[in-house]
């Protein structure tokens, strides 16, 4: 058998066929060669052969929304082109060579001989199979994503600037109502240099502030203060003592005694109100700045990404899913910035997260270590909860593959992960045991 035969043998597409239909084949097929950069299949155009990679790496990308979509990588022994030629139709993919390869050109004639043996052809079919459900899934990731970036750039549009005028107007109420309460005081002419203030300290304990509360609340009560409790616990959070409280209505009648620390309770209830307001609002501006940081929203598809950042949006979004978990994140301090789409590298941060949040169930420990690794990063995502079985750990980065209940789960997001990964040029793992489950991510530094 010729060198071309012997190497046809080698490849799991054609290991079955007896030597005379191989040797027919090498014969009739022919070897070409492509340069990093060059087109090997054009989307769109009409499907002549079906290509055998011998040596080299290709890249499989689709137009979808507009750009292009990276599908998968293409490694040796594998097989690309086929499907148009089952279906009779327009090539569905671009395919470009990604490094130096040599591949093996079967003709069309050729290739319809070779799927008259049905142990070629359920070969084939298995790969076309695989195939279809990466791409749909693939396919279905992206116009996710796509809709979600429009929708969270809308979404963070209309967010910020009520956010930010809530904060800018929270300032100037501080100021304002303290001068309405000055004011007030001298329309009811009691001389304002005269009052006194708060002297006590902060409570040491949540016993000693709930003593104070009660201190402070039969002192009002005794004064027929209205919702003196609630006022109480105003003025304790304000570090006022009954002493305090003492000096400043002396000298008082019974009503303006009462007047005033109520006043005084108004005045500190209303402070921590417009505080709670301006922490409130500078909540939703942090919130607005994480998640348009999440989603890289108007930002290149490809950008310089510091993982850091990245991970640690993505514990702060899923912080509600985090519950009862301790968190304990490890960087390197070397870690260097990588070259990658950022908005799908937080979908890979996120449906690891969210994977280990549910293997936890709210109690147990999440570790996240991220370091440099020869020319890349890893990033090790650690739970302590339940081993996966043996059984299921050889599938978990299948498409549509599930151990969840119906309804539960598509099966798509460690697929998301591993297609996401892959077609960066990097590669995941997953080891589980009954120390926990790890899954380990490894990216080049130059996104591949």
């Amino acid at each position: 058998m010729t060198d071309a035969g012997e190497l046809l043998r080698s490849l799991p597409y054609f290991e079955s066929l007896p030597d005379q239909q191989l040797e027919g084949l090498a014969i009739a097929s022919e070897e070409v060669t492509f340069a990093p950069g060059d087109p090997v299949i054009r989307e769109g155009e009409a499907g002549d052969a079906m290509y055998v990679v011998l040596e080299g790496e290709l890249e499989v990308t689709k137009l979808s929304e507009g750009r292009q979509v990276v599908l998968s990588r293409v490694a040796p022994g594998e097989v690309q082109g086929e499907m148009a030629l089952l279906e009779d139709s327009p090539r569905a993919a671009t395919v470009t060579a990604l490094t130096d390869a040599r591949l093996l050109r079967v003709p069309v004639a050729t290739f319809r001989d070779l799927v008259e043996d049905p142990r070629f052809l359920l070969s084939i079919l298995k790969t076309v199979i695989r195939r279809l459900r990466s791409t749909e899934a693939t396919l279905r990731h992206e116009e996710r994503m796509a809709a979600l970036g429009k929708m969270a750039a809308q979404l963070m549009h209309e967010l910020n600037n009520p956010a930010a005028a809530v904060g800018r107007s929270a300032e100037a109420l501080v100021e304002a109502y303290a001068r309405l309460g000055d004011a007030a005081i001298r329309l009811a002419g009691v001389r304002i240099d005269r009052l006194t203030g708060p002297t006590g300290e902060t409570p040491r304990s949540a016993l000693a502030g709930a003593d104070r509360e009660d201190e402070l609340g039969e002192w009002l009560e005794r004064l027929g203060v209205p919702d003196h409790w609630e006022l109480a616990a105003s003025l304790a959070g304000d570090r006022w003592t009954t002493q305090d409280l003492d000096l400043l209505v002396e000298g008082q009648s019974r009503e303006t005694a009462a007047a005033l620390a109520e006043w005084v309770g108004l005045r500190g209830l209303a402070g921590q109100l417009i505080r709670e307001v301006r922490v409130g609002a500078s909540r939703i501006s942090e919130l607005v700045r994480v998640v348009k940081g999440y989603s890289f929203l108007d930002q290149a598809p490809i950008q310089e990404i510091d993982i850091r950042t990245g991970i640690d949006d993505t514990l702060l979004l899923l912080r509600h899913k985090l519950d009862g978990v301790d968190v304990v994140v490890d960087y390197a301090d070397d870690l260097p910035a990588i070259e990658a789409p950022g908005r799908d590298l937080n979908q890979v941060w996120t449906n690891l997260i969210d994977n280990a949040a549910q293997a936890l169930a709210n109690t147990g420990e999440l570790r996240i270590r991220a370091e440099t690794v020869n020319d890349g990063v890893a990033v090790s995502i650690a739970n302590t909860g339940p081993p996966i079985p043996d059984d299921v750990l050889p599938r978990i980065f299948d498409p549509f593959f599930t151990t969840k209940e119906p309804g539960a789960g598509t099966g798509l997001g460690l697929h998301t992960v591993h297609t996401i990964v892959n077609r960066i040029g990097g590669d995941v793992e997953v080891s589980s045991g009954d120390d926990g489950t790890v899954f380990t991510v490894r990216l080049p530094l130059g996104g591949g």
